[in-house]
């Protein structure tokens, strides 16, 4: 069976994205240790059940001041490993890029001001870790989060201009108009690819769509966190990481609360407090 290992590294963040659902996590400011994160690691090879892809995540995943080492034993697993970033901390980013295979930044405008309006994330600081990653040979991916045709259709142009390859990701709970249905790229240029993505026929340039807690086979993906193990983003904790064991990845998931359900919970709670960059395990 195959699989996609999350590791949520930490649910803090420097970030303040209203519809962020900080992949299922509570608010609390949970650092999941080196040494779990090995025994995690350990236990997978031991028993030949290694992941097809280690995802390194959050919260801000560059917020852990381990982060160069959690990437290097994930990176000698032999497995595919990317990370999820807002990108807004460059000096901490560069500890794990010569052990990533590919690096995904979250930028909502390539305008300052409006960047900084929707995420409280400096656009400079965000366009050094997109050179810094370029510089490495990291395949790079901008992660982009649709929130109306023309908006999204401006976003793309520029995207493509800095030749940084994008997917458009469909919010929870959007059901209007402004969905992945609606944007058509074939007057800029692109012709859609078997695998759905589009490919502009000039530059090379790469647009996919995700729609953000849309169906996927639950068995996909195994979440660990500080909080415990998920055999899905919005089910309930099977096991703590301490006990971790092969036996979880054949664990059907439970639901709590559905995605949607947990954007409306972080709406009305109480906006997270910003937090240094770093925190000693």
């Amino acid at each position: 069976m195959t699989f996609k290992l999350r590791l949520l590294l930490t649910s803090k963040c420097t970030a303040r994205c209203a519809y962020c659902h900080n992949e299922g996590q509570s608010k609390a400011e949970n650092l999941l240790s080196l040494p779990l994160i090995k025994r995690v690691l350990d236990e997978l090879v031991l028993k030949n059940r290694l992941p097809e892809e280690i995802v390194l995540s959050g919260g801000e995943p560059t917020l852990h001041k381990q982060l160069g080492e959690i990437a290097r034993l994930c990176r000698a697993t032999g497995a595919w490993v990317s990370m999820d970033s807002h990108g807004g901390h460059p000096e901490l980013l560069a500890a794990a890029l010569p052990y990533l295979d590919e690096l995904k930044l979250h930028i909502d405008s390539f305008d300052t001001a409006q960047q900084y309006a929707s995420m409280r994330i400096d656009l400079q600081e965000v366009l050094k870790s997109v050179a810094l990653a370029k510089t490495s040979g990291v395949q790079l991916r901008i992660n982009h989060p649709v929130k109306g045709v023309a908006h999204t259709q401006a976003f793309v142009r520029e995207a493509c201009e800095r030749q940084l390859d994008c997917k458009l990701i469909e919010m929870f709970g959007q059901d209007d108009v402004t969905n992945l249905a609606c944007l058509d790229w074939r007057q800029d240029g692109y012709k859609r690819q078997q695998d759905g993505d589009w490919l502009h026929t000039a530059t090379g340039h790469r647009v996919s769509g995700k729609r953000c807690g849309g169906k996927a086979n639950p068995l996909d993906s195994l979440f660990v966190s500080a909080e415990g193990i998920r055999r899905s983003l919005d089910g309930e904790i099977i096991a703590p990481v301490h006990a971790f064991s092969v036996a979880c990845l054949d664990t059907a998931p439970s639901t709590s609360t559905t995605p949607a359900q947990r954007i409306v919970q972080h709406r009305k709670g109480t906006p997270r407090t910003s937090s240094p960059a770093s925190r000693s395990l």
